[in-house]
């Protein structure tokens, strides 16, 4: 009989969210360089504040509902994170118009910005991806 695996990828990915926030999301030449979620939460205006909460906020929520059950039916796992990657994208479409979106936004926006992503922003999106593929493989 197999063990089971005490491993909580949900857990692990939004705490490496939450961890990225506080992180610079660009990088000039070397990794430093760019502001964190946390400093546009609190320096920050309009769009960029609102996203930045909710991707932060949706992390941190995701994480309280790993040890707070509240007995109702609703995927409330899924849903923190889905505010969280919605807050994240959110602050890049705010970034980039829509044109930009359609002809490769990634690199236009890099071009544009002339910075690259930082560890921030790539620890921010592994942390999504991990806690994605550990509520599918979970499942509450």
């Amino acid at each position: 009989m197999a063990k089971k695996s005490n491993l909580n990828l949900y857990l692990i990915g939004l705490v490496l969210v939450v961890i990225g926030c506080f992180l610079p999301l660009t990088a000039s030449k070397f990794f430093g360089g760019g502001s964190s979620a946390f400093k546009a939460i609190t320096n920050g205006s309009g769009d960029l504040k609102i996203g930045s909460i909710l991707a932060l906020g949706g992390a941190i929520a995701g994480i309280v509902f790993c040890f707070v059950n509240l007995g109702v039916k609703l995927p409330l796992k899924l849903i923190s994170l889905a505010a969280s990657i919605v807050g994240g994208l959110y602050v890049w479409i705010c970034y980039m118009n829509g044109g930009a979106l359609l002809k490769g936004a990634v690199k236009l926006g890099l071009k544009a910005t002339g910075s690259k992503p930082g560890i921030g922003l790539i620890i921010i999106i592994v942390g999504w991806v991990l806690a994605l593929l550990g509520w599918i493989k979970n499942r509450d």
